[in-house]
């Protein structure tokens, strides 16, 4: 390159979560960089939005998760000293279920929980026990189901793993690969899930004042490079190296260009220049998922927040649900605000398409909850990557045939929650960092 600061610029296409981090580690190697975002207003799924109460109080809602859970000097850790976010404080939260053959019982989330389920039996509490002494694994492309119930028995992966795994990723254990869950592999290699845990230190919730979305608002605002309403129609390779961008009028050129798009957007977009990649793109599954926001008198115990995971099939397409805490500041004064989550790889039974029925199907679980004051349905299409076994091997082929100067990332290559996000991004750019300088051909 000529050294020139436009044509060693790096654009990232997609002001998602994913781009926005991408671009900040880029801008911390001292890249120039160019952040393109299609929408109104960046952060893709992780935005707090205004959902203002019955009588026009303040309150808000989650695009995407409700907060954030965060271990010692993680790579998200890292990000919220380095934006020197407010936090709130750490907060004690309330009871959390586990809906299992018509009954609701104590969450598995916690050894204690796990030990007080019932539906396991003395052999199998007494079998995750001896998950310390498990050898690390050796078969290839193993799935979910089979990890867990290699590493904790095969009565936990039949009882608990399936709500478990429905409520994060809102798909079947058997059908997703440990791609899906990295963290899992990273503490198998420290010594298993229990030990592993233990030397990670422990993982706490952590939220933004401003709710989650702060931290996307506080990326674009630092980066200061984020260009909205600025969609990518089709990218050039220059005959001397880089590219050509193209958008609706404006044609940009760039050393080198980061696809941080929904994997369908960027398969498009690579079709004419790299046909394997955009193959292997565009067969990623993805799943749907809607999003019901309600709010109802607070429920006396409650709060403190509730959390509920159902096991599939049990919910009829209901995956769990999740309330705020009543002194959230997201929430409105004296109401409890509950968001229950619906469908992905599980089939939806017709009767909750709508409130009444879903509403419904809640009470069944939920029965100390009231008539809802205020209702809002948010259709969540695309919302997860069915990341299956074997997906580390296509994405190395996928990246195998990316041209030069052309990189790819993004939960359906690292994993759909922050976390995951946070720690691919932040080892994909170290990884990176020897040609991500400016003025040198990626």
């Amino acid at each position: 390159m000529d050294g020139n600061r436009d044509s060693a610029r790096i654009i990232v296409l997609g002001g998602g979560i994913s781009g926005l981090l991408a671009a900040w580690h880029l801008r911390q190697r001292g890249c120039p960089v160019e952040v393109w975002e299609a929408s109104d207003a960046p952060g893709g799924w992780a935005q707090t939005l205004p959902w203002p109460g019955p009588a026009g109080e303040g309150g808000y809602l989650e695009r995407g998760p409700q907060g954030l859970l965060v271990n010692r000097d993680s790579a998200v850790d890292r990000l919220l000293r380095d934006l020197a976010l407010d936090l709130r404080p750490p907060q004690p939260k309330g009871p959390r279920w586990l809906g299992r053959a018509g009954r609701r019982g104590p969450s598995p989330a916690t050894l204690s929980g796990l030990l007080r389920t019932p539906g396991l039996g003395l052999a199998g509490k007494l079998r995750l026990l001896a998950e310390p002494f498990i050898p690390k694994g050796t078969t290839p492309d193993e799935t979910l189901q089979t990890f867990f119930a290699r590493r904790l028995g095969a009565g936990f992966a039949r009882e608990l793993l399936p709500a478990m795994v429905a409520g994060v990723l809102a798909a079947p254990p058997e059908c997703l690969g440990l791609e899906a869950l990295p963290r899992l592999q990273r503490l198998e290699a420290r010594g298993g899930l229990l030990l592993g845990s233990l030397r990670a230190g422990p993982a706490r919730t952590r939220l933004p004042v401003g709710g989650t979305g702060a931290l996307a608002r506080a990326l674009a605002e630092r980066l200061g490079c984020v260009i909205t309403r600025r969609p990518v129609r089709t990218l050039e390779r220059r005959p001397e190296g880089g590219w050509r961008v193209h958008g609706e009028g404006p044609v940009r050129e760039a050393a080198a260009v980061v696809l941080a798009l929904p994997a369908q957007v960027a398969a498009e977009l690579l079709r004419p220049l790299a046909p394997e990649a955009s193959r292997i793109l565009g067969a990623i599954p993805r799943l749907d998922l809607r999003v019901w926001h309600s709010r109802h008198a607070m429920v006396p115990g409650w709060e403190r927040g509730i959390g509920l995971l159902l096991h599939p099939p049990e919910g009829h397409g209901l995956l769990g649900a999740v309330s705020f805490a009543a002194d959230d500041p997201r929430g409105v004064p004296g109401l409890l605000q509950l968001r229950a989550y619906v469908g992905g790889a599980y089939p939806v039974a017709p009767a909750l398409e709508a409130w009444p029925g879903l509403f419904r199907e809640l009470r069944r679980w939920l029965p100390e909850l009231g008539e809802a004051v205020q209702v809002r349905e948010e259709a969540c299409p695309g919302a997860f990557p069915l990341l299956e076994p074997g997906h580390g091997a296509r994405v190395a082929r996928l990246e195998a045939d990316l041209p030069p100067g052309l990189h790819w990332l993004g939960a359906a290559r690292f994993g759909p929650g922050i976390p995951d996000l946070a720690e691919g991004i932040a080892a994909w750019a170290e990884s990176a960092s020897g040609l991500l300088v400016a003025g040198r051909h990626l």
